[in-house]
């Protein structure tokens, strides 16, 4: 692979946002060969989500995608519903017509109704904050699975942060507790044309590198990414952005080292691996069609780190 390559065919424009929050586009120039649909868009064409028909399971759902093309399930995304709501772990490609078994994390702990294990759980209004995705994301490059005790304690903390009270420790309720801040800080994020991808950054430190192949499929992603973008960014005082930083972290992000890992569906799935950055991807037929970067070290939202106007 030639790194220098992979970075000139991204470029990063200006960023979007307000306060301490700014997402910078990432625009792509090389032509994307394979088609998809991400999951909401394929939700529309009749795919779903469920539990497993033979007993439901907490780390894991299927997937049924019966349109003509795959499907991109992203990591960090959320579906609520059935026994439970629950993020993807590892993004994936389903095949066009195929079901597909694929790993999830638990974010509601305390609901598991089997009255509605046949009910279809539903693409949410938001995917995971990149902390939170952060944390998943290392236990899962380090052990081969996100550590699910720590994923569970997250929420809980996240829960306390924002003074939330849930009956079902569910994440999607410190969201709709903070809709209307949330919708406030990213009220300005847009999907550009020719847009694959965004470089979030919190308080003037990158945050988390989103990327897809083609830019139908980052406009679909975009509104749920950046209400995690912005839930990570809450109560962080005001400030410039730093365009020197988002831009060497967004080249350090797409020339990383990164390693073969497996994947439930088409292609193969990719591990970064260096010393500054940690993160996973997907790749097919020699094509990128999915990265996501993180921080190793404990940034303003990386680390969980509370605001300063949270801090006791």
């Amino acid at each position: 692979m030639n790194l220098m390559r992979e970075h000139v065919q991204h470029t990063l424009g200006e960023p979007q946002g307000a306060g301490p929050l700014a997402v910078y586009p990432v625009f792509g120039r090389a032509r994307p060969r394979l088609a998809y649909h991400t999951f909401a868009q394929a939700v529309e064409l009749g795919a779903l989500a469920r539990e497993r028909e033979d007993g439901a399971a907490v780390r894991a759902l299927v997937v049924e995608n019966p349109t003509g093309l795959p499907l991109l399930v992203y990591e960090g995304e959320e579906v609520l519903g059935a026994q439970q709501n629950r993020t993807f772990a590892a993004s994936a490609l389903v095949a066009a017509g195929d079901t597909l078994e694929l790993e999830v994390t638990c974010v509601e702990q305390g609901r598991w109704d089997s009255r509605r294990h046949r009910e279809r759980l539903r693409p949410s209004l938001q995917a995971a904050d990149p902390s939170l995705r952060r944390l998943g994301r290392a236990s899962a490059n380090a052990i081969g699975s996100a550590d699910q005790a720590q994923i569970w304690s997250a929420v809980a903390c996240r829960m306390v942060e924002h003074d939330v009270a849930s009956r079902s420790a569910a994440m999607s309720d410190v969201f709709d507790h903070r809709r209307g801040d949330l919708d406030s800080l990213g009220r300005v994020i847009r999907h550009l044309d020719g847009q694959v991808g965004a470089v979030a950054a919190v308080a003037g430190r990158p945050v988390v590198l989103d990327l897809v192949s083609r830019a139908e499929a980052f406009a679909s992603l975009l509104p749920r990414l950046a209400q995690g973008y912005a839930l990570d960014a809450l109560d962080w005082p005001e400030s410039e952005p730093d365009d020197e930083a988002a831009e060497a972290f967004m080249r350090d992000a797409l020339g990383a080292p990164r390693l073969e890992t497996g994947t439930a569906g088409m292609g193969n799935g990719l591990a970064i691996g260096s010393p500054r950055l940690l993160g996973s991807g997907l790749e097919h037929s020699g094509e990128l069609i999915q990265l996501s970067a993180f921080p190793v070290d404990s940034g303003p939202s990386a680390g969980r780190v509370a605001p300063p106007s949270r801090r006791r």
